[in-house]
C-alpha cells in the first residue's frame, strides 16, 4: 500500500523536551551560570511560543528577503526574551544560540524503539525520509547518534524553504527535493497535530499520528492511523 514513509524528526523519533534540556544545560554551562528546573522552563516555554508562531507565519524579522539571516535572528530572538534585551546583546544572543546548537548534538535521547522500527522499515524496502522543522545544523548528528542515518534516504528541514510545516510550501519543497510527483503511496508519521497531521491531511497524505501520552484528539485534524508506540507501525506496514 505504501512505499514511501515520511517520518517527522523531533518528539516523533527523538524526545525533544528532555534534547532541548540538555542543551540548554551545556549552554548555561559555558556562559557560566547555574541551571535550575524554573530557568528550563522559562526558557522552554519561550521556545515553544517562538516556533509556534513561526509556523503560523506570527513572526515578522528585520530580514525577510535574506533566509539565513531570518532564522539566525529567530533564533536569537529566544535568548533576547529568555534574559531581557536590555541584557544581552544580539551579538552575545547569537553565540549563545550556537553554543545551544553545538549542545543539541551532544545528547540526543531517542524515543523507544526509535532505530528498531526505523530498521525494520528499512530491512521491508520502504523509502524513508525525515522531514523535520528543526534545524539543519544538527540534523545529520541527531541521525548519527540515533544510528539511523544510515537507513535514512533523504531529510528535509523547514530551513531549506523558509516555510515550516503545516505550510503548502513546506511540503512542495518537499515534494520537490525527494522528486515525490504522485502522492499515493505515501505515509506521514509525526507526533503534532497540528503540524504533521494538519500539514499531511491538507496536502492530500495518509497520515498516522504517534499519541504516545495518550491525549485526547480534539482537533479537526483526523489522522488515519493512531498509534501510542513505534512499534504499532508494525501492524500497519
Amino acid at each position: 500500500m505504501y512505499n514511501i514513509l515520511i517520518f517527522d524528526l523531533d518528539n516523533t523519533l527523538t524526545d525533544d523536551y528532555e534534547n532541548i534540556k540538555e542543551a540548554f544545560k551545556f549552554l548555561l554551562k559555558n556562559r557560566n551560570e547555574k541551571y535550575t528546573q524554573e530557568k528550563f522552563e522559562k526558557f522552554h516555554e519561550i521556545d515553544k511560543e517562538t516556533w509556534s508562531k513561526r509556523a503560523d507565519g506570527k513572526i515578522i524579522t528585520p530580514f525577510e528577503n535574506d533566509l539565513k539571516k531570518k532564522v539566525e535572528w529567530i533564533r536569537a530572538s529566544r535568548f533576547i526574551r529568555f534574559y531581557g534585551e536590555n541584557n544581552i546583546t544580539y551579538e552575545d544572543a547569537v553565540k549563545s544560540n550556537d553554543i545551544y546548537m553545538e549542545g543539541m548534538k551532544q545528547k540526543v535521547v531517542p524515543q523507544k524503539n526509535a532505530y528498531e522500527i526505523i530498521k525494520y522499515l528499512y530491512e521491508k524496502k520502504y523509502r524513508i525520509i525525515i522531514a523535520t522543522n528543526g534545524p539543519k545544523v544538527v540534523l545529520s548528528s541527531k541521525l548519527e547518534k540515533l544510528g539511523i542515518n544510515k537507513f535514512i534516504e533523504l531529510t528535509f528541514c523547514s530551513e531549506e524553504i523558509g516555510f515550516m510545516k503545516p505550510h503548502e510550501n513546506y511540503y512542495k519543497g518537499l515534494f520537490r527535493k525527494a522528486n515525490i510527483k504522485d502522492r499515493n503511496g505515501i505515509l506521514f508519521i509525526g507526533d503534532d497535530l497540528e503540524k504533521d497531521i494538519k500539514g499531511g491531511i491538507q496536502n492530500n497524505l495518509d497520515t498516522c499520528w504517534c499519541n504516545y501520552n495518550n491525549i485526547v484528539n480534539n482537533t479537526n485534524y483526523k489522522p488515519k492511523y493512531e498509534i501510542n508506540s513505534l512499534l504499532e507501525l508494525k501492524s500497519i506496514l
